[in-house]
């Protein structure tokens, strides 16, 4: 930019800059709305995880009573067939 360019811009946001009222309590109000917004996302994200954990319960709940004592999830084979026992433990430990 030339210096005349530069003079004009300057000049003309000086002047813009002068018509501009600022207001006394202007950093208050942005800060309540701020602290307003922020409760707002902090109390949303507490009842999106309430409700998550809610929803989860109700699920277990809900499957707790369909399932078999004699059916296993993660052994799967009879545990009175000694062929099959993959204990970890070796014979007559406690």
């Amino acid at each position: 930019m030339n210096g005349g360019t530069e003079e004009r811009l300057r000049s003309a946001l000086a002047r813009l800059a002068d018509t501009v009222q600022e207001s006394p309590d202007a950093y208050q109000r942005a800060r309540r709305q701020w602290r307003r917004r922020d409760l707002r996302r902090r109390a949303l994200t507490a009842a999106i995880v309430l409700v998550m954990v809610v929803i989860a319960c109700g699920v277990g709940i809900w499957a707790l009573p369909g399932a078999s004592p004699a059916r296993h999830v993660i052994f799967d084979g009879d545990p009175r067939d000694p062929a099959q026992d993959r204990s970890i433990y070796p014979p007559g430990s406690p």
